[in-house]
């Protein structure tokens, strides 16, 4: 019987360090076109409004993870607010995405 594999969870050694990971749940189309739309409508706004736009769709997709901040304190869950994902580097942040796009990409 088919099962579908909706999360996964990552190695993310490269932006957090040996050990850690991070847990991304696949987009269905819906939130593909709700992220379009939402970059659609800002086209003509300040970065920042595009920046939010996209990290809606990070925040309703990364499920757990492990992680630190700088002083190697354990970062609170991606989903404990909106907070949270102003401490990222831009290199989690990236690193998040493309493997977002990634999971939207895979067929599995």
């Amino acid at each position: 019987m088919p099962q579908r594999k909706s999360a996964r969870r990552l190695d993310s050694t490269e932006v957090q360090g040996e050990g850690s990971w991070v847990e991304l749940r696949r987009p269905k189309g819906r939130d593909i076109k709700a992220a379009m739309r939402r970059s659609t409508e800002t086209a003509d706004a300040e970065a920042l409004e595009k920046y939010d736009a996209s990290q809606e769709l990070l925040r309703d997709h990364v499920m757990a993870w492990n992680w630190v901040d700088d002083d190697g304190e354990p970062l609170a869950q991606p989903q404990e607010g909106p907070e949270v994902w102003d401490e990222l580097t831009i290199q989690e942040i990236k690193f998040l995405t493309d493997h977002l796009v990634e999971a939207a990409d895979s067929g599995n």
